[in-house]
């Protein structure tokens, strides 16, 4: 699993619909890229991020906009756990074109079972 100081990078490009009408990438869409690493490290440990017995949800999410993506870039979205509960992760994430930071902030997901 994953634990205090452990670092996941996932790499997608922006496809068309990601975009809004000045051509650069929604806001919104920045805080699913994020999503998306972060499903693709549970499934990288073995973990399921939902099941029929729990779940992850948000507790706390917060995002800086430093640059703009657009229409074919390549984002590296790169998740480091800051801290690791018995029911809670806390991580940052940042999201880079290149070398350049697009965003950066931090979330805290909370395990909930169906309980």
């Amino acid at each position: 699993m994953m634990n205090e100081g452990d670092t996941f990078s996932f790499e997608r490009a922006v496809a068309f619909a990601d975009t809004d009408m000045s051509g650069r990438v929604h806001f919104s869409m920045i805080l699913r890229y994020v999503e998306e690493a972060e499903h693709a490290w549970f499934t990288s440990c073995g973990q399921n991020i939902i099941s029929e017995n729990h779940g992850w949800p948000r507790a706390h999410v917060d995002c800086d906009y430093r640059a703009p993506l657009s229409y074919g870039d390549h984002a590296k979205i790169s998740l480091e756990i800051n801290r690791r509960g018995n029911r809670s992760i806390s991580y940052t994430f940042r999201v880079c074109k290149d070398q350049q930071i697009c965003a950066e902030g931090s979330m805290v997901i909370v395990r909930v079972d169906s309980e």
